[in-house]
């Protein structure tokens, strides 16, 4: 045949191919509101060109920055097309400080049925530019309000007083179809606002509810509009967690003292009678606006998160009103807009606790050097200092020579001896993992995250699957967000969650961050080195029992009782749990639990303690043995 021929052929068919599939629209965050440093939701819609035609690989992505075409992160998900019907895929990426695009790619299965990235021809790329991040302390409020809500007039772009030139940004969700089903897709989000929505499992699925309940407890800020809005909340799977008991809806009219506290300052239409629900205050509550017969906000704290109820609607007169919204918005918000952790979050760029926990995983590398390397080292020392020597001082010319022979010999024998023992034994795997495992008793749930370092007896490119659906992202090193120089992984987000084609060898550690939630019984029955922390008192009670309805049981006797308590006390550890433990209380990780004892007349009691018990299993081609230390911040809390 002829060769011109075969060309066009082989052209054809590629132009073909690498059409078949092509990728539609981007949803990037909630209305491209993100922040550095934080996960944000990928909404990815692809479909195939050919309605006859059936596609299997993988939905890949990939983060990068304008100077290098290594990717920072890597995300891929399982794609299957048959026909021309578009496919939504939802994925979730994390946004680390140098991340500048994303590079999404259609990865084709090969004929064995291998789709890695770094093997198999690509069907189609798009590229997309990350879109001008919020700033950490800005205050990023979503909604999940019906056509025709005024918030977004009220504090959108607006600056906040009070709040050290904070801007609120409000974006708004469709429908309750968009609520997330998974708690990290509300990374960044400080603020959830829901009004004129029936919060039942009919329109929120039991998914959708849990990852809302998450994220509060991880210090999320939700606030649940009232007034009209009685009937929705009646009932609802939010309704156990309120502030207060929901009686009945009444008409009522601003009281003199209740509208200077919501900032009005004047009367007129203030006086127009509206919609209230009576609350009745639950154990815990606080009255954030009101008295104590007339509740209008009312607030709880649940988890490191808060839980606000306002018992009006705030999008009917007189509080839709231009001016009066802005002044509520803006007064609610300043003062309690963001929890205690989230107004430490603004923090969280300068921290540089991952790059120190890195350098303590280093520092443990050279006690697990593989012999090759020793011999690979020593002897060449060896034979250029002795042989030197020999060859220098001695008067006979046949002696240097055997001696560099038989040295040489011995060398090559010895690193021929050990490289073929490495293949023959097997390849064992380290992973040592520090945590922070966040107890929260209202829900029998807990947020664990982990600081993970992997080492090998010789390198490898293994894979990773988690008990739990974890997320998993690099280990930023430094403050320019740089990683180790070895290889990425590629994380596969699906209905299990695995980090694959992880590169691991024994010359560094190959580290990374998974955070996952956990049900109850995977908690922890035992603390170690605990301590119990009410106030401005930390008493040290050595091993408690938990219990997660009620204060732990101490199973020593009380030894200290401290007035003016350490963020994070390491008197009593030893080894890697101080180390650990120091490392926190220098980069303030833990700030916000000071700052909720200090914005609280009566903050919440809460455990300290440490535990060497492993919570999220992880299997591996291959023997891998874990060595885990997790510090537990248990919060006895209140139940629904």
């Amino acid at each position: 045949m002829n060769p011109l021929i075969v060309i066009l052929l082989i052209l054809s068919t590629a132009s073909t191919a690498f059409g078949a599939v092509e990728v539609g629209d981007l949803r990037f965050g909630f209305g491209d509101g993100y922040k550095i440093g934080t996960w944000a939701p990928l909404t990815i819609t692809v479909r195939n060109q050919d309605e006859r035609a059936v596609f299997s690989g993988n939905l890949a992505v990939e983060v990068r920055n304008f100077s290098s075409d290594t990717p920072i992160e890597r995300y891929t998900t399982p794609l299957r097309l048959i026909g021309a019907e578009p496919k939504r895929k939802n994925l979730h990426v994390y946004c680390p400080r140098n991340a500048t695009q994303l590079v999404i790619q259609i990865v084709p299965a090969t004929s064995s049925g291998d789709t890695a990235l770094d093997d198999t021809p690509l069907e189609t790329t798009q590229d997309m530019l990350l879109p001008t991040p919020l700033a950490r302390k800005d205050y990023f409020v979503l909604a999940l309000a019906p056509s025709g809500d005024k918030l977004k007039r009220f504090i959108d772009k607006k600056q906040l007083k009070g709040s050290d030139g904070a801007k609120a940004h409000v974006r708004y969700l469709p429908t309750s179809r968009s609520l997330p089903n998974r708690w990290i897709a509300y990374s960044a989000v400080d603020v959830l606002v829901i009004r004129g929505i029936r919060l039942t499992e009919r329109r929120i699925s039991k998914a959708q509810q849990a990852a809302m309940l998450d994220w509060v407890q991880r210090g999320g800020t939700l606030i649940i509009s009232g007034g009209s809005n009685f009937n929705y909340l009646r009932g609802s799977f939010i309704e156990p967690y309120l502030p207060v008991e929901l009686k009945r809806v009444e008409m009522d009219t601003l009281p003199t003292g209740v509208r200077e506290q919501l900032g009005f300052q004047s009367s007129g239409s203030n006086e127009n009678p509206f919609e209230r629900i009576q609350f009745v205050p639950k154990v815990g509550c606080e009255t954030l606006i009101g008295t104590e017969e007339q509740l209008y906000v009312a607030k709880r704290n649940f988890g490191d998160g808060q839980i606000l109820c306002l018992a009006f609607d705030y999008n009917v007169p007189p509080f839709s009103e231009q001016q009066i919204g802005e002044m509520f918005w803006h007064g609610l918000l300043s003062r309690s807009g963001k929890s205690p952790k989230h107004l430490a979050d603004r923090y969280a760029l300068a921290l540089q606790h991952e790059e120190k926990i890195y350098k303590e995983f280093l520092s443990k590398m050279p006690t697990q050097v593989p012999l090759i390397k020793l011999l690979s080292i020593v002897l060449p020392v060896y034979l250029l200092s002795f042989g030197g020597c020999l060859f220098y001082f001695s008067k006979s010319k046949q002696k240097p020579r055997t001696y560099w022979i038989g040295g040489c010999l011995f060398v090559l024998l010895s690193v021929s001896t050990i490289g073929v023992g490495g293949h023959i034994f097997p390849n064992n795997i380290t992973a040592d993992r520090l945590s922070i495992l966040s107890v929260y008793a209202e829900r029998q749930r807990a947020h664990l995250q982990s600081y993970v370092s992997l080492r090998a007896t010789r390198r490898t490119e293994t894979s990773f699957e988690f008990a739990n659906r974890t997320l998993v992202r690099q280990q930023e090193v430094g403050n320019s967000g740089n990683q180790p120089s070895h290889k990425i992984g590629t994380f596969v987000q699906d209905s299990g969650s695995q980090l694959q084609d992880l590169s691991v060898e024994p010359w560094q550690p190959t580290t990374y961050v998974e955070e996952t939630f956990l049900d109850a019984q995977r908690l922890p029955r035992l603390l170690e080195n605990a301590w119990y922390v009410t106030g401005k008192e930390m008493i040290y009670l050595g091993n408690v029992t938990l219990n997660a309805k009620s204060v732990p049981e101490s199973s020593t006797e009380t030894l200290r009782l401290r007035v003016t308590p350490k963020m994070l006390p390491d008197e009593e550890l030893t080894g890697t749990r101080k180390q650990f433990a120091q490392i926190l209380r220098q980069e303030y990780v833990l700030r916000y639990l000071d700052l909720a004892a200090n914005a609280n007349a009566n903050p919440p009691p809460y455990f300290l303690g440490w535990t060497p018990q492993s919570f999220n299993d992880i299997v591996a081609d291959g023997n891998v043995s874990t060595n885990d230390e997790t510090l537990v911040i248990f919060r006895p809390g209140v139940g629904p």
